[in-house]
């Protein structure tokens, strides 16, 4: 159960395409218009039981609540779908096996009735969802229940002239979540349940204090920059932590907010901050530095990925370099996508070998699985910049390993960079501008 737990909240580790996303239950109106309509659809679908006569009795307090917490968020996230302009459906567990299940990550939404309500509002009497049922296939992966808004609950996005700024996320939400570890290559590992502890209590109050920050930060988006024109909701603004293999020493990233599925070009182009244009921010060769930190070794001068014999094949030679961090045996074939990035001739091992000798002194560290730990001090120094920023007042948004800023503001946030970078691994770090 617990790998399956995922299903149960938004991807946590992999950024959302608009045309390929989960069901989001943590979404919330925020606004009278939106409130209305959903009053409406529990009044007529109450009714509908009614008439069909589909309860033999009243539901108690508790299940009350349970019902229309779950119509709510159907109705909300629906709307705020349709909103985004496309007309794809949103993926929706009915899986008795994961409804109901005691999790710190499952929504209050996610029942065992919830699959009872869906069909209810899919009739055609209610129409306001669309359903195509998922189904097993023996042939290849299981097709998963999509939903859409239904023509009745579009009539009413229009006449109450519902816009996505109707629309918020519950702070319900964990935001500080734990993957397990990966059982193999098909494994994209799940969610797993953990007890709180000060550290993971002092992660969480970290991230709601950056999320809080970001609320009151003026941030604009210019959609003529985003592939398709499509609506961008820039008051999706909420980040979580994800943690892997199990523990709290590994991972860490944070996840989240409007801006991370947009491009570089079109974040560089189309954000604004307090009405400024923006500039990323980047940490240059991070991982070999963070290792030779690690090691409590001066990283050399000049670039890390400038190994002898491959200096025109930096992608390549860094892909490859960061692979050997994660892996715990010797790569035995280039990683996927990586093989473009080199001649015919060369070879995984001739490329490891020359690697491990321009990098004597981290050379124990590769194939170790050491790469989680490398990303967990990577995550700890983001948090830091972010803390430290919104101490002095400068707005900043994360992606991973870089920060988006006004431009005004460059010069002294690559200072802040520099100084998080250096008391967080105890070597220099080096920062660069993002197309720059």
């Amino acid at each position: 159960m617990k790998e399956q737990l995922e299903d149960l909240v938004e991807g946590a580790e992999e950024v959302e395409k608009l045309q390929d996303r989960r069901f989001n239950p943590w979404r919330i109106p925020v606004t009278e218009q939106v409130q209305g309509v959903i009053l409406d659809v529990l009044q007529q679908l109450q009714s509908y039981e009614r008439l069909y006569k589909l309860r033999k009795r009243k539901r108690r307090k508790a299940d009350q609540e349970v019902f229309e917490t779950t119509v709510t968020a159907i109705v909300t996230d629906l709307m705020y779908h349709h909103l985004l302009g496309h007309g794809h459906g949103v993926y929706i567990t009915r899986s008795n096996r994961y409804l109901g299940c005691k999790s710190r990550y499952r929504p209050h939404a996610y029942g065992k009735t919830l699959p009872t309500i869906l069909d209810h509002l899919a009739t055609p009497e209610m129409a306001f969802l669309n359903m195509e049922l998922g189904h097993g296939d023996p042939f290849g992966p299981a097709m998963e229940t999509t939903i859409r808004a239904g023509k009745r609950l579009i009539t009413r996005v229009v006449e109450s002239g519902i816009e996505l700024g109707d629309f918020g996320i519950s702070k319900g939400q964990e935001v500080i979540q734990l993957k397990r570890v990966k059982k193999g290559g098909w494994d994209d590992g799940g969610l797993e349940e953990y007890e709180d502890t000060p550290e993971t209590i002092l992660f969480r109050e970290q991230v709601n204090t950056i999320n809080g920050w970001l609320e009151s930060v003026e941030i604009d988006f210019d959609e003529y920059y985003w592939p398709g024109g499509r609506p961008v909701d820039s008051r999706d603004r909420r980040l979580r932590r994800v943690f892997t293999q199990g523990r709290f020493d590994s991972g860490g990233r944070l996840f989240g907010g409007f801006w991370q599925p947009l491009g570089k070009e079109a974040r560089r182009k189309g954000l604004m901050i307090n009405g400024e244009d923006v500039v990323e921010l980047d940490y240059g060769q991070m991982n070999p530095r963070i290792l030779y930190g690690l090691c409590g070794v001066e990283p050399p001068e000049g670039d890390a990925y400038a190994i002898p014999g491959f200096q025109h094949h930096r992608s390549g030679v860094k892909k490859i370099m960061n692979a050997m961090l994660f892996a715990t045996k010797r790569l035995v074939r280039m990683p996927k996508g990586v093989r473009k990035a080199f001649e015919e001739r060369h070879r995984v091992e001739e490329v490891m070998v020359a690697i491990e000798a321009t990098h004597p002194a981290i050379t124990s560290c590769f194939f170790t699985g050491i790469g989680h730990e490398a990303q967990f001090t990577e995550s700890q120094v983001l948090v830091d910049v972010l803390l430290t920023l919104r101490d002095l007042g400068i707005p900043a948004l994360p992606v991973h390993d870089s920060v988006i800023v006004g431009k005004s503001n460059q010069d002294k946030v690559r200072e802040v960079m520099l100084s998080c970078f250096l008391k967080g691994t105890g070597v220099p770090g080096i920062v660069e501008v993002v197309g720059g």
